[in-house]
């Protein structure tokens, strides 16, 4: 009988599986997907992040661009 490492079976489940797909044990499967989860969620820009980025593209729209015209009056 295979020894489980957590006392949930569908945890006990993912873990196994992850540790076959990377070639490890099962308590080096859990600490990688922790690792993993934690710096994608360290990675993530917040909310406020997400503001003043789109807050800055609107401030600039359009200064890149010499003059509009209507595009009826084009040449």
């Amino acid at each position: 009988m295979e020894e489980r490492t957590t006392r949930d079976e569908r945890l006990d489940d993912l873990a196994q599986t992850l540790a076959d797909m990377l070639g490890v044990d099962k308590t080096e499967a859990m600490r990688l997907a922790l690792q993993n989860e934690i710096e994608r969620l360290r990675s993530t820009p917040t909310i406020d992040d997400q503001i003043a980025t789109l807050r800055e593209t609107v401030k600039n729209y359009g200064r890149k661009s010499t003059r509009m015209v209507h595009p009826s009056k084009k040449r």
